[in-house]
C-alpha cells in the first residue's frame, strides 16, 4: 500500500505543475482588444472585439469591465458596443478569459479619443474678391497643416507620417512635422494620409481623404478707373462703350508660382499678337478702331515644364 501511493504522488504531481506552467506562459501578450475604428473620435461609437487567438487553448468564459464596472450584459460577448467620451477624457477597457483550468488572462486597453483635422491650402490663384477657398490643380503646391485635439500631452514631441498616394514623404515619420508642402501629382485627385504616433512609437490618430484636382480655366474681368475690378465676368462677347475698355485675365486655381513668373504669356487681338504696354501682364486694353464690327481677343498663360499649369480662351469685342 505505501508503494502505492508513493506511485500515485508520481503521476499526479507532474500533472498539476504542467497545469501550472501553462498557465504562466498564457501571459496578457497572448490577448488583444481590437477596435473599430481603430482611432475612434470625441463622443462617437466604437466596437471593442476580444482577439484571443493567440492562446494556445481556447477559453470557456468572457467578462467585459468599462472603467472598473462590469459589463453584466456582456457577458461571454466577443464584441462590445459603446461610445467614447468628451474630448480629453478616456475610457478605460478590459476583456477577461476564463481558462478551462479557471485561471484567468486579462487584458486592458484605454481609448483617449482626439480629434484630428488637417486644414489644406492650395497655393494657386484666386482673385481678391472671390470668396470660397482656392483649389489645387495638377503640378500646383500645397500646404497642409495638421491640427490634433486631445490627450496629446508635449504635441512637439509627437512623430507624423505623412503619405501622398502611398508614398511616404519627407523620407519617414518626423517628430514635430505637423506641417507639410507638396506638390499635386496627376490625376483627378491625390490621397493624403496622416498617422500621428507618441514619441515611443504608440498610434494616436490616423486620418485619410481625397484632394480634388481642378484644371485652371480663365474668367475676364473689366476694369475701371473708378471703381477698380468689376465681380462679373465678361460673357463671350462684351461691347465697347466709349472710347476704349481696359480688361483683366483672371486664371482661377493656376499655381502661383506660374501666375507670378509665367513660362508663357500672350494676349492676341484680331488674330495679331498684342505688344502689352500695361503694367499688369494680364491686363490689356482696347480701344475703338471707328466703324462697327467685331475684334476676337484671346489670352494664354503657361508653365512649360507642368504642362497643365495653363489656361488659354477667348471674347469677342463688339463695337
Amino acid at each position: 500500500m505505501k508503494y502505492l501511493l508513493v506511485l500515485f504522488l508520481c503521476l499526479v504531481l507532474p500533472l498539476h505543475l504542467a497545469e501550472a506552467q501553462n498557465n504562466l506562459q498564457y501571459g496578457s501578450e497572448q490577448l488583444n482588444i481590437d477596435l473599430e475604428p481603430l482611432f475612434p473620435a470625441p463622443e462617437s461609437e466604437f466596437t471593442a472585439s476580444v482577439n484571443d487567438y493567440a492562446l494556445p487553448i481556447q477559453g470557456v468564459g468572457i467578462t467585459w469591465h468599462v472603467d472598473g464596472k462590469l459589463v453584466k450584459e456582456a457577458a461571454d460577448a466577443r464584441d462590445l458596443k459603446l461610445k467614447t467620451k468628451t474630448l480629453g477624457s478616456n475610457t478605460t477597457v478590459k476583456v477577461s478569459v476564463i481558462l478551462p483550468s479557471g485561471g484567468v488572462v486579462s487584458v486592458e486597453k484605454v481609448i483617449k479619443p482626439v480629434f484630428l483635422d488637417i486644414i489644406i491650402e492650395p497655393q494657386t490663384r484666386t482673385p481678391a474678391f472671390y470668396a470660397g477657398r482656392a483649389l489645387p490643380s495638377s503640378g500646383s503646391t500645397v500646404n497642409a497643416t495638421a491640427i490634433l485635439n486631445g490627450n496629446t500631452g508635449n504635441a512637439g514631441n509627437l512623430l507624423y507620417t505623412w503619405r501622398l498616394n502611398n508614398k511616404v514623404l519627407e523620407g519617414g515619420s518626423v517628430r514635430g512635422k505637423n506641417t507639410i508642402t507638396f506638390t499635386m501629382p496627376l490625376g483627378l485627385f491625390a490621397t493624403l494620409n496622416l498617422e500621428v504616433r507618441t514619441a515611443t512609437g504608440e498610434p494616436m490618430a490616423r486620418r485619410s481623404f481625397n484632394v480634388t484636382n481642378q484644371a485652371p480655366n480663365l474668367s475676364f474681368y473689366t476694369v475701371s478707373t473708378l471703381y477698380g475690378l468689376t465681380e462679373k465676368a465678361v460673357a463671350e462677347s462684351i461691347p465697347l462703350i466709349g472710347s476704349s475698355v481696359t480688361l483683366r485675365a483672371e486664371p482661377f486655381y493656376l499655381d502661383l508660382a506660374t501666375y507670378n513668373n509665367p513660362d508663357h504669356l500672350e494676349w492676341k487681338i484680331g488674330g495679331t499678337y498684342s505688344k502689352n504696354d500695361n503694367g499688369n501682364p494680364y491686363e490689356v486694353t482696347l480701344a475703338a478702331q471707328g466703324g462697327s464690327g467685331v475684334t476676337n481677343v484671346n489670352f494664354h498663360v503657361r508653365n512649360t515644364v507642368h504642362l497643365l499649369q495653363g489656361a488659354q480662351d477667348s471674347f469677342r469685342v463688339t463695337y
